[in-house]
């Protein structure tokens, strides 16, 4: 084997390598993706490994957080990492039951009676109704656009598109053309009708050595006849 051909042959493993990590690698984001997908849209609590993602939906904690700003909470699992002025989102008690509401720590952490003070940095001085820790989703622990951008694709149709099918269809999309490849290959891997360059100049030598053979045949054939010929003429004029 010459060095070109184990060069093309070393592309060609890395190539089939390449597009099996590919492969596994989509085929993971669509698991990944209709599990997410799923899990936020039916859970009552969608998290993923303990974090929540948030939209805020009022201007309480104005200028901290803004109308339409997308935050990241960690779920808090013992009272001592809640710290006055952390930012937490909780479940509304007394007059804002049912609401899930997101505002600064006022009180010392957890206070004596397992109970926990908020009020919104606009709401001026306007407390919340206290909160047991129980009722503690998580604290904020970041505000970002790109958490913005996850959420709403996360949450729209179109995200789901992108998030699930986008994938899916690059994945058809290479097993179409592989399948295409394969159909077009000869049993030793070579497309069919088409010839290597190593291929085309075994057989320009195996021509030019036939050709050569050939003429060098037919001036044999020659000189023995024209010495036939001679050998003729020679009797003849014996006789």
């Amino acid at each position: 084997m010459s060095k070109e051909q184990a060069t093309k042959k070393s592309q060609s493993k890395v190539k089939k390598i390449l597009s099996a990590v590919l492969t596994a690698i989509l085929v993971l984001l669509v698991i990944g993706g209709v599990a997410l997908v799923i899990h936020v849209k039916t859970a009552k609590d969608p998290s993923v490994f303990g974090y929540s993602v948030y939209t805020v939906a009022t201007g309480s904690m104005t200028p901290a957080l803004r109308v339409g700003d997308v935050i990241l909470v960690k779920k808090v699992t013992d009272p001592k990492e809640l710290q006055k002025d952390d930012i937490i989102t909780f479940y509304g008690q007394g007059k804002q039951s049912g609401k899930i509401i997101t505002h600064r720590i006022i009180s010392e952490g957890v206070e004596s009676d397992g109970t926990i003070r908020t009020c919104g940095d606009a709401n001026y001085g306007l407390a919340d109704d206290p909160i047991g820790f129980e009722h503690v989703i998580g604290k904020m622990v970041k505000k970002s656009g790109a958490l913005y951008f996850l959420h709403s694709a996360f949450s729209s149709k179109i995200g789901f598109v992108l998030i699930v099918f986008l994938p899916l269809l690059v994945l058809l999309i290479i097993q179409v053309v592989n399948f295409a490849r394969a159909c077009k290959m000869d049993k030793d891997g070579k497309i069919k009708g088409e010839e290597s360059p190593e291929e085309s100049e075994e057989e320009k030598d195996r021509k030019l050595i036939e050709e050569y053979l050939r003429r060098q045949k037919e001036n044999e054939g020659k000189e023995n006849e024209g010495k036939e010929n001679e050998a003729k003429e020679e009797e003849k004029k014996e006789e």
